[in-house]
């Protein structure tokens, strides 16, 4: 699984969150079930959310992934239909010596393989002012 978006730490586990409309909240959001015993509410399918106070929480931090592919870094996403990873790039000379197809006017990108690549978390600090 890649990750990408927004995180923080809430009881010792990692959640991705959303802004809250409330001043100085949070949104906690989790796949688990079982964080219906720690105050989380059914929003639908298998998603819980739970509104937090920003003093809660310890360290929020936004999530870009890439991966290392062929000695080289590319913004990565998974591919929800093949379960690929799938890598893009705007350099029109890395493209072509790796492959990759023209899918914009300026944008190339190409599915690879799990083992094929080495999935890198960029870890930044998120501010909500």
């Amino acid at each position: 699984m890649i990750r990408k978006g927004e995180y923080t730490l809430y009881n010792g586990k990692e959640y991705r969150f959303i802004e809250s409309d409330k001043v100085e909240f949070i949104e906690l959001i989790s796949n688990d079930k079982k964080d219906m015993d720690n105050g989380f509410t059914h929003y639908k399918n298998n998603i819980y959310t739970k509104l937090v106070h920003i003093n809660q929480v310890n360290d929020l931090f936004s999530i870009n992934p890439y991966a290392k592919y062929k000695g080289e870094l590319f913004p990565a996403s998974e591919d929800g239909k093949t379960g690929k990873v799938l890598l893009d790039t705007t350099n029109t000379e890395l493209a072509k010596k790796m492959d990759f197809e023209r899918t914009d006017k300026y944008m190339y990108s190409k599915y690879v393989e799990w083992d094929e690549v080495e999935i890198i978390e960029e870890r930044k600090p998120y501010s909500l002012d």
